[in-house]
């Protein structure tokens, strides 16, 4: 695969550069995000346990469903960028999809884990 991208450099930049400044920067954006994901998920089972011992509401399914945006977005950046090596997402519609799913996932995540600090600072929500 990295071969195939290396030969179909496209805009004349040399293999090497194409690499270094197309390549791999979209997968280590799109590993960047599984563990962004990953760790508002974390965050999730905490509050769940948190819940379970100390018998507050801590709305723990809220928390593990806000971060969903962010995983779609890795999965929608893996396709156009990764596999199609491309060095941006197209224009038109893709590219707002991703970043919209991305800023709401964002909001919702920070909505989901003020919540739960208020929760577990004692105060009212």
């Amino acid at each position: 695969m990295i071969h195939m991208v290396l030969i179909s450099a496209p805009f004349g930049i040399e293999p090497g550069k194409y690499q270094a400044l197309a390549v791999i920067p979209n997968y280590v954006l799109v590993l960047g995000a599984v563990f962004l994901w990953v760790a508002f998920i974390v965050l999730g089972v905490i509050a769940r346990r948190y819940e379970i011992v100390l018998g507050e509401r801590t709305d723990w399914q809220f928390m593990m469903f806000a971060p969903t945006g962010i995983l779609f977005f890795a999965v929608i950046q893996l396709i156009y960028c990764g596999f199609g090596g491309k060095m941006m997402l197209p224009k038109g519609g893709v590219n707002y999809l991703a970043y919209g799913l991305f800023l709401a996932s964002g909001i919702l995540s920070l909505i989901a884990n003020y919540r739960f600090y208020q929760v577990t600072r004692g105060g009212q929500r």
